[in-house]
C-alpha cells in the first residue's frame, strides 16, 4: 500500500510547476514518515489516515505553486456547451409544453454531464454522485403529477443507500445489511404511519439492532438477543392490542435491557455524561413523549432529538465550522416544520440550499 500511496502523491505533484528536487524531497519525506510509523507498530491503514490521503493534502503541500497548464480535453468542451443545451430545453419545455414547473430541471444537465465525463478515476462511485439529481427529478415528478410531496421526499434516501451500496466491497454481508437497515426501516415506518399505525410502526426500527446482532461471533448471544427482541415485540403488541394500554407496553422491553446491561452490550452512558447533556437528553425525551401522546405528532416529534448533536456541535466546535456543521440540522427542522404544519412539501426542500450557501459564505 505504501507504493500505491507514494505513486498517487507523485502523480499529483506532477501537475504542479515545481522542480524535480523539491518533488523528490516531498516524496522522500513522506516515505520516511510512512516507514517511521510502521516501525512504531501502526498498520498501513492507520499510517495513511494519519498522513492524509494525497488528494486531501496536495493543496496544503502546494500552497503558492502554480498548476501546469493543460490542454482542454474533449470532455471539457462537451461540459462547456451544456449550459446552452440546457437553456434551449428549458424554453422548449416551458413555451412548447407549458411545463415551467419542470423545465428548470433541464439545467441539471450541466452538473450531471460534468460528473459523468469527469469521474474517469472513480467510475464505481459515479452513481453516488448522480443520485442527488436522480432523486430531485423523481421527487418533482411524484409531487407535480401524483401529489406525493409527502412522503415522496423519502426518495432522497437513495443518496445514502447508493453510497453505502457502492462501498459494499469494504463490508461484510451483515455489515452491509446493518448499514442499509435504517433507511429501509424509515420507509416502512412512514408507510405504516400513513396507514394509521404510528404507535406500532416504530417497531420496525428494531430491525436495525436485530440485524446488527447477526455480526456477533457468538451464536449463543445471537440466539439470546434475537429471542429477547422477538419476545419484547410480541409482548408490546399483545399488551397494546389486548388491554389498549400503550403506555405500559414498554415494560415488555425490560428483559431486553436487563440482559444487555448484564453482558455489557448496553451501557447507560447518560450516567457519565456532563450535566448539560443529561438535561438536554431528558428534556428531549420528555418533549418527544408529550408531543407524541398528547398531540399525536409522532411523525414530527422526533426532530427534538436533533437538539442533542446540535448542542454538541455548538459547544465543541468554533466558527466557521460551527455554523457550517449546524446548518444540516437547522435545514432539517425547517423542512419538517414547513412540510408538517403548512403542507408545503413541494417547496420545503429549498431550505437545504442553506447548507452549501453557508459553507461558501463561511469559507470565503
Amino acid at each position: 500500500m505504501k507504493t500505491s500511496y507514494l505513486e498517487e502523491l507523485k502523480t499529483l505533484l506532477e501537475k504542479y510547476q515545481i522542480d524535480d528536487n523539491e518533488k523528490n524531497d516531498i516524496i522522500a519525506d513522506y516515505n520516511d514518515m510512512y516507514d517511521g510509523w510502521i516501525s512504531e507498530g501502526m498498520t498501513e491503514e492507520e499510517v495513511e489516515k494519519k498522513l492524509g490521503r494525497p488528494k486531501s493534502i496536495i493543496g496544503d503541500l502546494m500552497v503558492g505553486a502554480k498548476r501546469k497548464p493543460t490542454k482542454a480535453k474533449k470532455s471539457e468542451k462537451y461540459i462547456a456547451i451544456t449550459p446552452f443545451i440546457a437553456l434551449v430545453i428549458f424554453f422548449i419545455v416551458g413555451f412548447g409544453f407549458n411545463k415551467w414547473e419542470l423545465s428548470w430541471l433541464a439545467f441539471l444537465i450541466i452538473p450531471v454531464t460534468a460528473i459523468i465525463l469527469s469521474m474517469d478515476d472513480d467510475r464505481e462511485h459515479v452513481t453516488t454522485a448522480l443520485s442527488p439529481f436522480v432523486a430531485l427529478v423523481a421527487y418533482f415528478i411524484l409531487g407535480f403529477y401524483y401529489q406525493y410531496w409527502h412522503p415522496g421526499w423519502l426518495i432522497f434516501l437513495i443518496i445514502p443507500v447508493i453510497a453505502i451500496f457502492n462501498s459494499r466491497k469494504e463490508m461484510k454481508f451483515f455489515e452491509l445489511l446493518t448499514a442499509l437497515s435504517p433507511f429501509a426501516a424509515l420507509i416502512v415506518f412512514f408507510y405504516l404511519g400513513e396507514q394509521g399505525h404510528w404507535q406500532q410502526g416504530w417497531l420496525v426500527f428494531l430491525a436495525i439492532p436485530m440485524i446488527g446482532v447477526l455480526n456477533e461471533k457468538s451464536l449463543f448471544k445471537v440466539l439470546v438477543w434475537e429471542t429477547l427482541f422477538a419476545v419484547a415485540i410480541l409482548g408490546y403488541l399483545y399488551i397494546g392490542y389486548t388491554y389498549t394500554e400503550w403506555n405500559l407496553t414498554l415494560l415488555s422491553f425490560i428483559p431486553l435491557v436487563i440482559y444487555g446491561l448484564i453482558v455489557g452490550d448496553v451501557r447507560i452512558g447518560l450516567i457519565e455524561a456532563p450535566k448539560e447533556y443529561k438535561m438536554i437528553i431528558v428534556a428531549s425525551l420528555a418533549i418527544f413523549l408529550v408531543l407524541g401522546f398528547l398531540a399525536n405528532w409522532w411523525i414530527y416529534a422526533w426532530i427534538v432529538f436533533l437538539s442533542i448533536p446540535m448542542y454538541a456541535v455548538y459547544t465543541e466546535t468554533e466558527d466557521p465550522e460551527r455554523i457550517i456543521a449546524l446548518t444540516p440540522f437547522i435545514a432539517t427542522i425547517m423542512f419538517m416544520t414547513l412540510g408538517f404544519f403548512f403542507g408545503v412539501w413541494a417547496w420545503a426542500w429549498i431550505v437545504y440550499l442553506l447548507i452549501p450557501v453557508t459553507a461558501i459564505i463561511k469559507s470565503a
